[in-house]
């Protein structure tokens, strides 16, 4: 009885042998392949160094939390609703047709420091928010971050 178990063993341990390979040499080939951001976000993610130009501070005195691609009427409606008087001297609305980025930063952020945000604003989070044609529009300095911004360069 012997030499059958040890039939059955055999392939029984080469096939397992055989997944556990393919496992490790899928995984390994896998992290080569340079990380690309999803389909829609690749002109945010290229604006990324604008909206972190815009922060006006050294990379390690901010944290980037995240990208969402916001319609520009929201963004219009946005501003209005938090600077109803005066948003910034500089503000432009989006020109039409185009998209906006939303980039998410914490860390401290006085007053003046963040370009295109209104001079006597500071908080701990900015929302920078640029066109997908690489042009800064507006900048908010709040206390916090207004929502979740964890998922990088994902669609709204």
């Amino acid at each position: 009885m012997k030499p059958n178990s040890t039939r059955i063993r055999k392939p029984a341990l080469r096939g397992a042998v055989c997944l556990l390979l393919a496992a490790v040499l899928g995984t390994g080939l896998g992290a080569c392949t340079k990380p690309t951001p999803p389909v829609g976000l690749a002109d945010c993610y290229e604006d990324l160094p604008l909206a972190e130009g815009a922060l006006n501070g050294p990379k390690d005195s901010y944290q980037f939390h995240g990208v969402k691609l916001v319609k520009p009427g929201a963004m219009v409606k946005l501003v209005r609703q938090r600077f109803p008087h005066n948003p910034s001297s500089s503000y432009n609305p989006p020109p039409a047709g185009s998209k906006v980025c939303a980039f998410a930063f914490t860390g401290n952020f006085p007053a003046g420091q963040v370009a295109e945000a209104p001079l006597d604003a500071s908080g701990k989070a900015a929302v920078v928010l640029t066109t997908t044609d690489r042009k800064l529009l507006f900048s908010f300095v709040l206390e916090k971050l207004p929502e979740d911004f964890r998922r990088d360069f994902t669609t709204p």
